[in-house]
């Protein structure tokens, strides 16, 4: 399935809206006699918060912070996403990186964190500036960290765990 990865556009908005990263949030339901939001049942927490999070992404493209989306060339639909914002002296953070549930499996998380770093690091030269990466990622998302530590990045620190109950580790690559 061909992928073509460009910086996001207005056109591109009605799309967050409907893009899906992880299974349906469950039903409410009753557990031991309460009453359990779905969102608190579901298997991947932090894909869900990532998730509310591009449906509610404005389209930005700056000089500073950017998205970039892969379109499935077949579909016209988003296969994924990735924010990128620069925090400056060529530090780069991958902000957001997600791919399309039903594409999952298929490379396009490489493929789409391959692409943002290339876009970052012809950002990085034309500043005269030598790149280097971060990324903020759930403790619980393995899959995540398999992906940043294939690319050379490496766990740097553990955060306190935040008001709704996420820790996140801070990746690094040079």
């Amino acid at each position: 399935m061909p992928v073509r990865f460009r910086f996001a556009d207005k056109s591109d908005q009605p799309r967050f809206a409907d893009f899906a990263c992880t299974d349906p949030v469950p039903p409410n339901r009753q557990v031991d006699g309460r009453w359990i939001k779905g969102e608190s049942l579901h298997p991947e927490p932090w894909a869900l918060l990532v998730q509310k999070l591009i449906h509610n992404s404005p389209v930005y493209h700056e000089k500073d912070c950017w998205i970039r989306v892969g379109v499935d060339d077949e579909t016209g639909g988003l296969a994924s996403y990735c924010a990128v914002v620069h925090r400056g002296d060529g530090v780069y953070e991958i902000a957001l990186i997600a791919v399309s549930r039903r594409l999952r499996g298929l490379g396009l998380g490489t493929q789409a964190l391959r692409d943002a770093m290339a876009t970052a690091t012809r950002n990085a030269v034309q500043r005269g500036l030598d790149p280097a990466f971060v990324a903020t990622i759930d403790e619980d998302n393995r899959a995540s960290a398999h992906l940043f530590a294939s690319f050379g990045y490496q766990l740097m620190r553990t955060y306190e765990r935040d008001r709704h109950g996420f820790v996140f580790n801070l990746w690094a690559r040079r």
